[in-house]
């Protein structure tokens, strides 16, 4: 048992996963609660979190929390650190994705609502974790996007929203170097998900595959690796962007105009 113990790389840590019910953000709740952590979910499915259950070395409860409203994610956060103890690593993982729309199809109200999901509630949930994160030295790991670098068509909301994480991330790390605090982004490349499935057909998701040199699209137990890689190995890493694309990013490519994305 203690050799078991002594490979878990999260063992009685502390860890917030917001958006982490579903694809990206629930494999980074797994794993870090494989290696040992107690990871509390920040998200509103209260029918699908409320059942969530765990028998393994961690801990995984899961929380009700509006990442759209500062008072339920002050008052979530403060929570975990009253029933835990402390806060080591938070994980902004909560996004949204409007689907392929023009800026000629988009409202400036909708613009609004997907940076107050995917960039503003990242300012937040930092904002309040950190005065906890600082007496512990912890981390934060922000999930932007390739596309925050790369963009594709019909997605500036989406684009622009990510791009501000990275950015975020970086001036922010700069800000709490003094105090020990690392800020990370993991960028993925298109991952399996709920979501992706929800705004793309088979037939584009197929196309997307031929994009990536590994010939796939990512699991998102792979992007969750990369997470821990970033709360627990990656030690002398702060205000990096850790691109995780398969290589979609590399080599020439054809570009049409009438493509999908």
């Amino acid at each position: 048992m203690s050799a078991q113990l002594n490979k878990l790389k999260f063992q009685d840590k502390v860890a917030i996963v917001t958006g982490g019910v579903q694809g990206i953000g629930r494999a980074i709740v797994d794993i870090l609660a494989e290696n040992g952590g107690k990871v509390v979910i920040f998200d509103i499915q209260d029918e699908v979190g409320s059942k969530i259950s765990y028998d393994g070395p961690g801990e995984i409860i899961y929380m009700h929390c509006d990442m759209t409203k500062d008072d339920e994610i002050q008052a979530s956060i403060d929570e975990t650190v009253r029933r835990l103890g402390k806060l080591d690593c938070l994980v902004n993982n909560v996004g949204t994705h409007p689907g392929f729309i023009s800026i000629d199809d988009t409202s400036v109200q909708a613009f609004r609502d997907i940076l107050s999901v995917n960039l503003v509630s990242y300012f937040a949930a930092s904002k309040f974790a950190l005065p906890y994160l600082r007496k512990t030295k912890g981390c934060i790991v922000n999930v932007g996007s390739n596309l925050a670098v790369h963009a594709c068509r019909n997605s500036v909301t989406y684009i622009a929203s990510k791009g501000g994480v990275s950015s975020m991330t970086k001036a922010l790390a700069i800000d709490e170097a003094k105090y020990g605090v690392r800020v990370n982004t993991i960028c993925p490349g298109v991952t399996v998900t709920k979501l992706l499935n929800e705004v793309t057909t088979e037939e584009i998701r197929q196309t997307m595959a031929k994009c990536f040199p590994l010939g796939r699209l990512a699991q998102p137990e792979e992007m969750a690796r990369a997470c821990l890689y970033l709360v627990v190995d990656a030690t002398f890493s702060t205000g990096t962007d850790l691109i995780c694309t398969g290589g979609s990013d590399i080599g020439y490519g054809i570009k049409e105009f009438g493509a999908a994305f």
